[in-house]
This record gives structure tokens, sequence and C-alpha cells, in this order.
């Protein structure tokens, strides 16, 4: 399974296709619904999608580097917000690999130091189809999008490679990796300078990566699982929100693509209440925060959704039967 969000993201770039209801339709998509990363479509319609796209455009393929380039880490939730808070690109990637498989249940990611170089390679079941060949060079190029959103906008790999050969133009391809891409190669990857995935990220923090890190745990699916839990779910849109203020039930479900009610029964169903998963969310970010950053109390408290200082202590010590500055100078 794939994610439906980059589906609905190759459609809208599908700008030499008329019907684009027949892409809807292709896989099993409603265009009036919102995105949702959580949402899946099978690896088969997906290719079969690319492939539909890419007759229009054949044989100067561009479509799905423009989705590339367009790609954001916020577009994937908590898996994108890791991404964007690592510490360092390598950090990134240590988690990308692992978590890759809440949007894309089909391929398999992982790194090596080699020779004084960072290798990121990728691996899934070998299809001759030009589909799954498009999918493949999708993966590699929004990997290198979010790396240079997370450090260097010029973050240019020493190498990119495919293992298969295609026809067609492949200068987008070139346009967008900044060099020109090896294929008939042993095995899909990008390679880069050690000190491009050392160096630390414009953004980075360890407290709020870790975090996220830690959540994801929760939503990775087992095997055979497609959805991540629903609570892991409401958990995570809270976070997100929370320096804004305690989010309404209703921005959440909105977030989630669902009505109010529907969250508020499916939650009921599993024994929980919206007020416990908020009261879980800023517990778990107030720990985190006081114990892993040094962010004055004031700002933990706006972070987790607190007017005042003193709520937030009060609130804290419930939690945790200390205050915040204990509960900091206990922290190992």
């Amino acid at each position: 399974m794939i994610s439906a969000l980059y589906a609905r993201k190759q459609i809208k770039e599908a700008v030499k296709v008329k019907d684009t209801a027949r892409l809807y339709s292709i896989v099993g998509l409603d265009p009036d619904q919102p995105e949702n990363p959580a949402d899946m479509v099978s690896a088969g319609d997906y290719h079969t999608l690319l492939e539909t796209i890419a007759d229009s455009e054949w044989p100067d393929l561009r479509f799905h580097m423009r989705v590339c380039a367009g790609m954001r880490c916020e577009d994937f939730g908590a898996f994108g917000l890791a991404f964007k808070a690592a510490p360092t690109l390598r950090h990134a990637f240590q988690r990308l690999g692992r978590y890759t498989r809440l949007h894309n249940q089909v391929s398999t990611f992982s790194y090596v130091d080699r020779d004084g170089i960072f290798c990121w390679t990728h691996e899934k079941p070998c299809s001759d189809r030009l589909g799954a060949q498009l999918a493949n060079e999708a993966a590699m190029a929004t990997t290198l999008t979010l790396s240079r959103e997370n450090t260097m906008q010029g973050l240019t790999p020493l190498r990119v490679q495919f293992a298969h050969e295609r026809g067609g133009s492949t200068e987008a391809l070139a346009e967008h990796f900044g060099i020109e891409p090896v294929f008939g190669a042993e095995i899909d990857g990008m390679q880069f300078a050690l000190e491009d995935v050392d160096r630390a990220t414009s953004v980075g923090d360890p407290a709020i990566w870790k975090f996220f890190n830690d959540h994801l745990e929760t939503t990775l699916p087992a095997t055979g699982e497609a959805e991540p839990v629903l609570e892991a779910q409401v958990v995570e849109e809270i976070t997100k929100l929370l320096s804004g203020g305690v989010p309404q039930l209703s921005e959440v479900a909105a977030a989630l693509a669902m009505g109010p009610r529907t969250l508020q029964r499916r939650l009921s169903d599993q024994g929980k209440t919206y007020q416990e998963l908020v009261n879980d969310a800023r517990r778990q970010l107030a720990q985190q925060l006081v114990s892993e950053t040094r962010y004055s109390l004031s700002e933990i408290a706006f972070l987790t959704g607190f007017s005042e200082q003193s709520a937030f202590t009060r609130a804290f010590k419930r939690w945790s039967g200390q205050t915040p500055g204990a509960y900091r100078s206990s922290a190992p």
C-alpha cells in the first residue's frame, strides 16, 4: 500500500490530462475528500496512475518531479515533523527507513557509511512497469526535497542511481537532483558527503525530534495493519496545535478528515475521551521539554497550550508529582 497523499499530488500535477476524474477512479479516491496521509491506495493502482499520467507527457516526463519539488515536511504529519526536527540529516535518515512504512509499505530504505561517503539505498520488489520505475524515482526525489528543507536548498548528492533502465527524457531528474542520474545500477540509491549529513540542521531540536520519534513508535502499524491507531493520531494532531492553545475537537477532527461527532464516537468506542487525550498530549510534551531542553518554563507553558505559567506549574505537578523545576533537576 502507498499513501493516498502521493496519488492526490500526482493527479494535481497531471496538467495535460483533461479527465482527472478518471485518474481519481484509478486509485479509488474521492476528489472532494481532504488529504489525509493515513489513507492508502494499492501499489498496483498507484503505478497504473503514474503510467496514465506519463502517457500524457511522453517522452519528456516532468510531472512526478514537480510533485517531489513541492513536497514539504508538514505534509507528512508527525513523520515529517520528526524529520524536520532532527539535529542533523544523519539523525533524520536514521529514523526515515523505519517510519517510511507509515506511508509506503512497498519499499525498504537503509543507509551505511562507506569509504567516507554516506550511502542511502532504496529497495522494493523488482518490476519492469514504468509506473514502478517512476515511483522509485519519486521516492528518491522526495527524500532529497525534504533533506533540502532540513538543511540547505542547494544540497546536491554526490551520486544518484537507479536499478532500472528508462526510456524517454530524464532531463527533469537531472534538474531536480542537480546531477545526471545513473541507470542500470545494482540498487537504487543516493550518496552524500559526510559533512553534508553531519552538519547541524536549520531548525533541528533534539527534544522535539525525540518526542515525535517516541510518538511515531505508537503509530507504527504492525505487519498487516495499514492505519495508525486513532488514539495516537489524535494525540499527534493535538500536539501540533498546542502552541496556539488547546485545539477544539472540531479542529482535530477536520485534520483527520472526519466529522466531530464521528471522532467523538470512535474515541468513545475505544473507551477514551477527547479531554483525556488532550491531557496526554500536554503531559508527554511538557515532560519531554522540561527534562530534555533548556527552554524556560514560561516558554514550555506556551508550547503546551497554557496561557499562564502558574496554571502550567499546577498541571505539571498533578501529572508528575513534582514541580517543573524539581523534575528538571532530577532528570538524568
